[in-house]
């Protein structure tokens, strides 16, 4: 059932999502509430609200900002 419906949300694996698990009131790992789940149904329509698509380009930081950047990650030395 997980997988069908992340075909829907064009999302591939059978790993349920956290809409899936709301719907259908799962709280364990998922492996363990589609080993206790026999049988699952819905009714209803789904209405694409909006879409978000990410472009992926290559974002560096600036010289200043790696400068500023503490060698060790000590957290008194962060807090100044």
């Amino acid at each position: 059932m997980s997988e069908h419906f992340n075909k829907q949300l064009s999302l591939s694996g059978k790993i349920p999502t956290g809409q899936f698990n709301f719907m259908f009131n799962m709280k364990k790992c998922w492996a363990t509430d589609a080993a206790s789940t026999k049988n699952l149904a819905y009714d209803g329509w789904f209405i694409t609200l909006y879409n978000v698509e990410l472009d992926r380009s290559n974002i560096s930081l600036s010289e200043h900002v790696k400068k500023e950047v503490p060698c060790s990650w000590n957290p008194a030395a962060l807090a100044e």
